[in-house]
């Protein structure tokens, strides 16, 4: 896999069964799992392609959803979280068959995976975007060309500057500043889906909520921001042809 693409998500819930009929309800995917040897892991699926994982949590973590960012090398990136203000939380490990990870943060908080899979096959083809919601975007934003060697296209929006992370594939996300202040700084991915007023209309009817209800952004989609049955907050999208 590329380095810098988001290749794959897990939902952290404490409640992987609630969890499970939200998401089979709200986005039409289904219910699956892998045998990992010593533990069966819970996942959703498009079809026959797995998209995300089913976690619980650890540490009294809230519900949430993570990114894995795949990587030319897991430990020299991480050392490189470190030496550029951010934290390791779980360092360098295995995951037998799959890849090696390590769970990081950056300078404002903002968790996410670092990852380097054993074989280039699968990943999540259903999320379409994932962007950083963050306290100041530009003062986050020199770790992310830094330590993971992106690339930085400026756009200018309403609400201030948007700045596109770039690899040698294109676009791979987004940082903002945060356009509800007080929200810790979080990764939030977006799901690409037939019809987004649908899939709110049944994410509100399976016990969800919407932080933003569905609105269209010219050039990019039809777009909405959902609080899952569980707490977790999930972007939706019906991208534009």
């Amino acid at each position: 896999m590329a380095h810098g693409k988001f290749t794959w998500f897990e939902l952290i819930t404490n409640d992987i069964d609630k969890a499970k009929t939200f998401y089979t309800e709200t986005l039409g995917w289904k219910a699956t799992s892998m045998d990992m040897g010593s533990f069966t892991y819970q996942a959703l699926a498009y079809g026959e392609q797995m998209q995300a994982g089913l976690v619980a949590p650890q540490g009294g973590a809230p519900n949430h959803w993570i990114s894995y960012l795949s990587v030319d090398d897991v430990d020299a990136r991480a050392r490189k979280v470190t030496e550029h203000g951010g934290k390791i939380l779980v360092p360098p490990t295995d995951i037998p068959t799959i890849g090696r990870f390590a769970l990081v943060a950056d300078p404002q908080g903002a968790r996410f995976n670092l990852f380097k899979g054993t074989s280039d096959s699968g990943g999540s083809t259903r999320f379409h975007w994932n962007e950083l919601w963050s306290p100041n975007a530009a003062e986050v934003l020199p770790f992310y060309e830094e330590v993971l060697g992106f690339a930085v296209e400026t756009m200018q929006m309403p609400n201030g500057d948007y700045y596109v992370l770039k690899n040698a594939e294109g676009g791979q996300g987004g940082l903002m500043t945060s356009p509800m202040p007080g929200v810790p700084a979080m990764w939030l991915p977006y799901v690409a889906i037939d019809d987004c007023d649908a899939a709110t209309a049944r994410a509100k009817r399976m016990g969800g909520e919407a932080k933003v209800e569905p609105n269209t952004i010219e050039g990019i989609g039809r777009l909405a921001i959902v609080r899952d049955s569980v707490g977790a907050v999930i972007g939706l999208i019906t991208p534009a042809s």
